[in-house]
């Protein structure tokens, strides 16, 4: 019943207008609401959110995982940026003459390439300690990346960790897709340059959180099952960011 609520609720909350929706955490959140803007003073070089950068730019960067959002992040802002936050809870942080106002922007991957790197990534242990548990308490007893495809990937289970969300879900509000420009990892040397023309600054992009456990290119780990498990699983993003296997 609670989670019925929970989800009643906040179709309502996300269906108001934006500002009504951003009044509405600002009153009825205030710690978390106060927390957030806090994000925006904090000074910080190394391994931490942080969203100065964002005012700092006029920009919002939207990280989804496992598509080179360390690397941008550290390129751009020195930090982990605003980890792994979603474009709609953006907007209850930036008032709304801001969210319109500043450039929004994100890195997409190709989904069958995203869900190797994915399962390698939470294999070695993740980022940290949460990543490790969660992947020996729900993927470990998986022989491999085949068997975790067939016996555990559908559309339910994605939604169970952060890093297995479909990428639509990211960069959407209400269904319509609310960044000014998709750029793609597979291109991201070129994506690159033009980023730093739209922000007008120097990126000095260095590969960060790279899986040395991981050998073969994507397309090896597949079988004919597999792939067409992720094409059904992932259908939105395929046809959303126009990708092939």
């Amino acid at each position: 019943m609670e989670q019925i609520k929970k989800i009643v609720v906040d179709k309502i909350i996300w269906n108001l207008p934006y500002d009504m929706r951003y009044n509405y955490f600002k009153n009825k959140n205030p710690k978390g609401f106060n927390e957030k803007q806090a994000l925006r003073k904090k000074e910080i070089i190394g391994d931490e959110v942080s969203l100065k950068g964002f005012d700092d730019l006029k920009c919002i960067f939207v990280h989804i995982p496992k598509a080179a959002g360390i690397s941008i992040n550290k390129a751009l802002f020195g930090n982990l940026g605003g980890a792994h936050t979603k474009l709609k809870a953006y907007q209850l942080i930036f008032n709304k003459e801001e969210f319109y106002s500043y450039y929004k922007f994100t890195f997409v991957r190709n989904p069958w390439d995203r869900l190797v790197s994915t399962y390698f990534f939470l294999k070695k242990g993740g980022l940290h300690e949460k990543d490790k548990q969660w992947f020996d308490d729900n993927l470990a007893k998986f022989q491999n990346f085949e068997d975790f495809v067939v016996n555990w990937l559908n559309e339910e289970n994605i939604y169970k960790w952060i890093h297995f969300n479909p990428q639509f879900e990211f960069i959407t509000v209400n269904n319509k897709v609310l960044v000014d420009d998709i750029y793609k990892m597979e291109t991201i040397n070129e994506d690159i340059k033009t980023l730093a023309s739209k922000l007008n600054v120097a990126i000095d992009l260095k590969h960060e959180n790279q899986n040395p456990n991981r050998h073969q290119k994507y397309r090896e780990y597949y079988s004919p099952k597999t792939k067409e498990i992720v094409r059904s699983v992932y259908k939105k993003d395929i046809e959303l960011l126009d990708y092939q296997f």
